[in-house]
């Protein structure tokens, strides 16, 4: 292992500019990307969510026509805030946290002047029906000695190193360098939140990456004051609402003579480039013509997205007491945090967190059931819980007919083989989204993404 250091998000980013501009400029259609100089150039946004908001905005703040369709009847995609009624509570049932190192997020907000909040937690533990206090739980040294070890090796890791590492799940490869099995139990509880599946079924690589190149609190850092949804509402006012459509899905792509042609609802619109922002698992669902690559096809198919199902129970009393309450659980759900952070009341909001399977039983619940299953297990933590609570308001994002999943998931063996497919453009169409992105399952990779494709045609 005696290449030169080359950090992980580096490697995204050097293959993400390669894989967006050969392609594009090897295109039959790559001649004709802009526009004649007397008129303004055009381009379609697949997806209102922050991938679509940051590519159109980009565009838009350079001059170009954009127009975004999004086949929810909102803007924000997997952004998605719950103000709830009576009350000044809010809570998130899509993406949750900007991290310190987030760094258009950051700037993002401070161009919009939305203000950020502190949103880290101090978490305890669930296990076998007992609690222990954040400071009375953890790894074993053997475990904390091979993760040392690892860490260090991690910079002088080759490109060869690291495709061999992908080939593994996390669970084996951190058996393999020395994680006992009690300290593996403990490790699939807290990182399955993470990836939304048991890390059995992760990528060793991918998990790697999230860990080793992420700051102590892995990004859970910030939220925006009064609800994430902050941020996409006001990038759409700033491009212009009457430039999006919404409720309106797309059915068919065409690229012919150097013109894209978007077929939207019951109608077709035309421009000089495309982004397509929709989550792999549905980017079948739309015709290409000419059609997408059969590689391309086929890693969309195999690219899997994770069951997650976020609850959030109002509670009558604040009984967790602390403001940076969180649980990892092996109950039902595998995480519970205050959601009402910083918010006044007396009464309060914790988010159940559900993954994988479990995430599939609380799915099939009516909300009355899966209230009572949430704040049961709850009741190890405060016996009152179950009588405390007052309501939920549920997401299960395996069943978004838009998303079929909360983000996505690389499986052993995917990293460096379905990803860099799925990121290739098509002719005139960019790609982009949170499953591109090296901020995987962070607002901040779908906005990385969006940017980058915008600026692709930007010629930058």
């Amino acid at each position: 292992m005696n290449d030169p250091v080359f950090s992980r998000r580096a490697f995204l980013k050097s293959a993400g500019i390669a894989a967006l501009s050969t392609p594009l400029l090897a295109s039959p259609f790559a001649s004709t990307v802009f526009a004649a100089p007397n008129r303004r150039k055009s381009c379609i946004v697949i997806g209102a969510g922050m991938s679509g908001l940051a590519a159109a905005y980009r565009l838009s703040r350079n001059g170009w026509n954009v127009t975004i369709i999004e086949a929810r009847d909102r803007i924000g995609g997997r952004v998605w805030t719950h103000r709830f009624p009576h009350s000044n509570l809010t809570c998130e049932l899509g993406g949750e946290w900007i991290g310190d190192d987030h760094e258009r997020m950051i700037a993002l907000c401070r161009e919009f002047q939305l203000p950020l909040q502190q949103h880290r937690f101090k978490d305890s533990l669930l296990q076998d029906g007992k609690i222990s206090s954040p400071e009375a739980w953890g790894f074993s040294d053997q475990a904390k000695n091979a993760w040392k070890k690892f860490e260090a090796a991690w910079p002088k890791y080759t490109e060869r190193d690291k495709q061999n590492l992908d080939r593994y799940d996390w669970w084996t490869w951190l058996k393999r360098i020395g994680y006992t099995d009690d300290d593996l139990r403990l490790r699939d509880l807290m990182d399955s939140t993470d990836f939304g599946e048991s890390i059995r079924h992760v990528s060793a690589y991918s998990a790697a990456g999230e860990y080793l190149e992420s700051n102590p609190t892995n990004e859970m850092d910030l939220k925006i004051t009064g609800g994430n949804d902050r941020l996409p509402r006001a990038m759409a006012e700033k491009i212009g609402l009457k430039n999006f459509h919404l409720s309106t899905t797309v059915s068919a792509i065409t690229q012919k003579n150097g013109t894209v042609y978007v077929r939207a609802g019951t109608q077709t619109l035309v421009a000089d480039a495309c982004v397509c922002t929709v989550p792999a698992r549905v980017l079948n669902n739309i015709r290409f013509s000419p059609e997408l690559p059969s590689a391309q096809v086929k890693a969309a198919w195999e690219l899997q997205y994770a069951r997650i199902v976020k609850s959030a129970v109002t509670f009558d009393e604040r009984f967790w007491k602390a403001d940076d309450f969180s649980l990892v659980s092996d109950t039902t759900s595998h995480y519970y945090f205050h959601s009402t952070q910083k918010q006044s009341g007396q009464s309060g909001v914790l988010t159940s967190y559900a993954v994988g399977e479990k995430a599939d039983v609380l799915a099939s619940q009516s909300n009355a059931r899966r209230q009572e299953i949430i704040t049961r297990d709850l009741a190890a933590y405060n016996e009152n819980a179950p009588q405390l609570a007052s309501g939920i308001i549920s997401q299960a994002w395996q069943r978004d007919p838009w998303t079929q999943g909360a983000y996505a998931l690389y499986r052993p063996g995917q990293w460096f083989s379905v990803r860099p497919i799925l990121q290739k453009p098509h002719g005139k169409i960019l790609f982009a989204g949170e499953h591109l992105a090296d901020w995987q399952g962070f607002m901040e990779g779908a906005v990385n993404t969006g940017e980058s494709a915008a600026d692709m045609l930007l010629g930058k």
